[in-house]
C-alpha cells in the first residue's frame, strides 16, 4: 500500500445503472473501444471504475457503475453516450491487486485492516476507485484506490 495524491483532472465516462455484474464489464469494454478508436490509449493512459452504490442498501435497479478515461486538457472522446466531468482528486491509499476474482475478493476483506495498520482513515465522502494503468494491465494488476483523510 502507498498513499498518493491524485490531481484534479478531466474525465470522459460511461455510466450504467442496474445490478452489478457482467454488464459492467461491457461498459468498460465499450469505453476502451472508444478510447482506442480515438487514439487515446497508450503508456500514459489511466482508466478508472467506480461502483457508486452499496448493493446491500441500494435496490439493484438503482446501482450506478461508471467507467472513466482520464483525459489531458482539451481531449474529447467521441460517442453519443459519453459524459464529461472532472475527478476531484485528493489523497488515496493505493493497493495493487492481481486482477483475478479471488485476489480482488481477498483484497476487499483486507482493506480496512491494512488502512488501520498504516494509520489511514477512509474518507466516506469520496468513492473507492479501481485504477487500470497501461503497465498494470500488461502485468495483470489493477489498483484499488481508497480515498483517505
Amino acid at each position: 500500500m502507498k498513499v498518493i495524491s491524485f490531481p484534479r483532472c478531466p474525465i470522459a465516462y460511461l455510466r450504467r445503472t442496474g445490478a452489478y455484474g457482467a454488464e459492467n464489464r461491457a461498459v468498460m469494454e465499450r469505453l476502451l473501444a472508444l478510447a482506442s478508436q480515438a487514439g487515446l490509449l497508450g503508456p500514459e493512459s489511466a482508466i478508472l471504475s467506480i461502483a457508486w452504490d452499496d448493493p446491500a442498501r441500494t435496490p439493484p435497479t438503482a446501482c450506478r457503475y461508471d467507467a472513466y478515461l482520464v483525459l489531458q486538457e482539451g481531449q474529447t472522446l467521441p460517442g453519443a453516450d459519453v459524459r464529461y466531468g472532472s475527478l476531484t482528486g485528493g489523497r488515496y491509499a493505493v493497493f495493487p491487486v492481481p486482477h483475478t476474482e479471488q485476489a480482488i475478493s481477498e483484497a476487499w476483506h483486507a482493506i480496512d485492516r491494512l488502512l488501520r495498520e498504516n494509520g489511514c482513515t477512509a474518507d466516506p465522502d469520496r468513492p473507492v476507485m479501481e485504477r487500470y494503468t497501461y503497465a498494470g494491465v500488461q502485468d495483470g494488476i489493477c489498483e484499488f484506490c481508497i480515498p483517505v483523510i
